[in-house]
């Protein structure tokens, strides 16, 4: 079977039903807001951002019997330290005894950082994204726990629902441009992607709608060429979640883009991961499409 990894960025879902108890919480002094289910736990701790180096830190967390929602902040103090070198650390402390699932670039808005799905060894499940921003390590995980009440669709939606404030970014403005060009490319409408086109450029919130699917649905079709079948669960729930745009809809909503992507919905509703992964197979190739080595 040959699998393909489709960057695409905006199709529609069902949404799931919204929890009752999340809000958004905001936090200017550190230029984030974020999403918990209930109020958090605010501490301020150390945190090792290199095998010899700790920094101080402010953790803000949420604990529940099935579930962890946390979002670390670490002074990195030395602005000498290459990113790639922090994120890394972070990656191999976050999956000491476990699995890295995934592990693909991540973007909120102009702020470039890593995605991962990690495995635990006691069954536990994280969704995280790492982003070295503005003199800081943002370190947010949502873990789902072995406890038999499954939790992933929250985790991955705690994960999804961090922003960045004030404007920002890590990178240059060719960068952005680059960035933002290959989301209008994915996301224009052409053979194989599935979506409607309107002619006219995209704002700047569907643009970004759009990178947040892409980079969703990568890490879906990654999780089925693994065999992670709780991850690509996780990945689906996520773009269920944030679907809701008139831009996210389907052209044409009874061809063969749509009839695949609602088969592999339905295969990992019923933990059918060859299902899954068929009808992953059978997604048109269309512009964007690349194969997977």
């Amino acid at each position: 079977m040959q699998l393909f990894i489709l960057i695409l960025s905006v199709f529609s879902f069902a949404t799931p039903a919204v929890a009752q108890n999340w809000r958004e919480y905001s936090y200017p002094d550190y230029s984030f807001r974020v999403t918990f289910p209930a109020d958090p736990q605010i501490e301020t701790t150390k945190y090792q951002i290199t095998d010899d180096r700790a920094v101080e830190a402010h953790v803000y967390s949420v604990r529940r019997d099935n579930a962890e929602f946390k979002v670390t902040v670490a002074e990195l103090a030395d602005p000498g330290l290459e990113e790639t070198a922090v994120i890394d650390h972070a990656i191999k402390t976050l999956s000491e005894g476990g699995e890295v699932k995934i592990n693909i670039p991540h973007r909120i808005n102009r702020v470039f950082g890593r995605q991962l799905s990690i495995l635990q060894r006691d069954g536990s499940r994280a969704a995280v994204a790492l982003f070295d921003y503005s003199g800081r390590l943002y370190q947010i995980e949502g873990t789902s726990h072995p406890t038999g009440n499954d939790a992933t669709a929250d985790a991955i939606r705690f994960v999804q629902s961090l922003m960045f404030t004030g404007g920002g970014s890590n990178r240059s403005a060719d960068d952005i441009r680059a960035a933002r060009g290959a989301c209008s490319a994915a996301g224009s409408g052409g053979a194989g992607s599935g979506v409607a086109a309107s002619g006219a450029p995209p704002d700047s919130a569907r643009l970004e709608l759009r990178c947040r699917r892409q980079q969703t649905f990568a890490a879906l079709v990654s999780a089925l060429n693994s065999g992670d079948l709780p991850g690509a669960q996780r990945a689906y729930a996520a773009l269920s979640d944030i679907q809701g745009s008139s831009q996210g809809r389907f052209a044409n909503p009874n061809g063969p883009f749509a009839q695949a992507v609602s088969q592999i919905g339905q295969a990992l509703r019923s933990g059918d991961l060859s299902g899954a992964q068929q009808a992953l197979s059978s997604l048109p190739r269309g512009r964007g499409a690349i194969r997977e080595r």
